[in-house]
């Protein structure tokens, strides 16, 4: 027979009744745990951006220069701003995909918790660069349309574009990091629903910003003011953090719950 002890330590232990009884992830904890990482990037956004900045001997030159130094300071901008949305965005994801895995199960999920981490950091570090490529590209042409796959895209779908590449991402990071917890087959519902929040968030903000900020430059991958970058920053993980917890089964969840006698 196993001790009283040993019960309880078994009980405590992430079994696989354990998980079922834990899944779907609650909608309230999913949008704390975005609200406590959106907190936590704006903090991080206002001390440590910018990490890497262009040097000065291609900064600094001479009135009437030519156009090789002018093409050589823009590629450095390029690659500089690149460098910092990599680590931006990674700290972020990491931090959001943590958050929503220790929210919704707690700490003893060591193995969600490092998915969820390395997976958000590295989407996060994908769809900078894309984000950043995008972008780029939108100031270059001067809001020109752009031809991609056979698609024309205007200024406007440009930049919901270039927010849906890097939230986007992330949110695939962070709900195959969440669905993780039960295995491949949650993983990837968690993750296409964190995929399509960010998405919806990329369009709900660049049509809320043109609506309500008329005349704000949406064509850089970190707005410029500071409201900006709050607003930016909690919207995005709290539309993710709502999908997630809607497309694993919250609603079902609550249904199964209110028919039990």
């Amino acid at each position: 027979m196993q001790s009283e002890e040993q019960r309880v330590s078994d009980s405590n232990s992430p079994t696989k009744s354990n998980l079922r009884g834990h899944w779907p992830p609650s909608f309230l904890r999913l949008v704390l745990a975005a609200v406590f990482a959106a907190g936590l990037g704006y903090i991080f956004l206002k001390t440590m951006y910018p990490i890497f900045v262009v040097p000065e001997e291609i900064a600094n030159y001479p009135e009437q220069s030519p156009l090789w130094m002018y093409q050589r300071l823009e590629k450095a901008k390029f690659e500089v701003d690149g460098k910092n949305f990599s680590v931006v965005f990674g700290a972020i994801g990491a931090v959001f995909g943590a958050s929503c895995v220790i929210f919704s199960f707690g700490a003893r999920f060591f193995k969600a918790i490092v998915v969820a981490v390395v997976g958000s950091a590295a989407m996060g570090v994908v769809g900078a660069n894309l984000s950043n490529w995008m972008f780029n590209n939108l100031r270059e042409s001067n809001g020109k349309d752009m031809l991609i796959m056979g698609i024309t895209l205007d200024s406007m779908w440009q930049t919901t574009l270039g927010y849906a590449l890097v939230w986007g991402l992330i949110g695939l990071g962070v709900g195959i990091g969440t669905g993780s917890v039960r295995g491949v087959g949650k993983s990837l519902v968690a993750g296409i629903s964190g995929l399509c929040g960010g998405v919806l968030g990329a369009m709900l903000y660049v049509v809320l910003t043109a609506q309500l900020s008329i005349g704000t430059t949406m064509n850089r991958v970190i707005p410029d003011s500071n409201a900006s970058q709050a607003i930016w920053l909690v919207l995005f993980p709290v539309v993710i953090a709502v999908c997630i917890a809607l497309g694993s089964g919250e609603k079902r969840r609550k249904g199964a719950v209110s028919n039990r006698p």
